[in-house]
């Protein structure tokens, strides 16, 4: 996989927070890090389609659900975020027209510079309110997730 410096550094910190939690109990990651950095993938930040709207800060999971339409994939990961000057890995959440581009629909342009993330089927994520903005990779209210890895049918 060939990355960014920004995707390097996200790599690099997302194992060094695996390294803190090793599986336990037969479980076969420790932490949601493990696990995308396990089964997930680079995106490479694109420019948002001026008819692709953004939506509100804050709720990256149900814009990204809302934006993903025929032919876009919903994808769920950790985004490093540009804080002027400053960059964070955070949960994010986003849409690919063609699984290896980012087009964000919360942050401004310019503000996620790395994703690693799954892409999630619609039946992961299309019985879901549109007004429910958590994520569906939450391992805290999904251990199984932790034990097992993504359901069969997830990738």
């Amino acid at each position: 996989m060939d990355l960014s410096d920004a995707g390097r550094e996200l790599a690099a910190t997302l194992a060094a927070w695996s390294a803190l939690s090793p599986p336990v109990g037969g479980a076969r990651y420790g932490s949601l890090y493990g696990l995308l950095l396990d089964l997930g993938r680079a995106f490479v930040p694109a420019g948002r389609p001026g008819d692709l709207p953004a939506g509100g800060m804050g709720f990256c999971y149900a814009n990204a659900r809302a934006a993903a339409a025929p032919g876009w994939s919903y994808v769920e990961g950790l985004a490093l975020l540009d804080a002027g000057g400053t960059r964070l890995p955070v949960p994010h959440a986003w849409v690919t027209p063609d699984g290896r581009t980012a087009v964000d629909v919360t942050w401004p342009p310019g503000k996620g510079t790395a994703y690693l993330g799954v892409v999630l089927p619609a039946a992961a994520w299309s019985s879901r309110p549109v007004w429910d903005s958590s994520p569906v990779l939450d391992v805290h209210t999904r251990p199984g997730l932790l034990a097992e890895g993504l359901p069969v049918g997830w990738c």
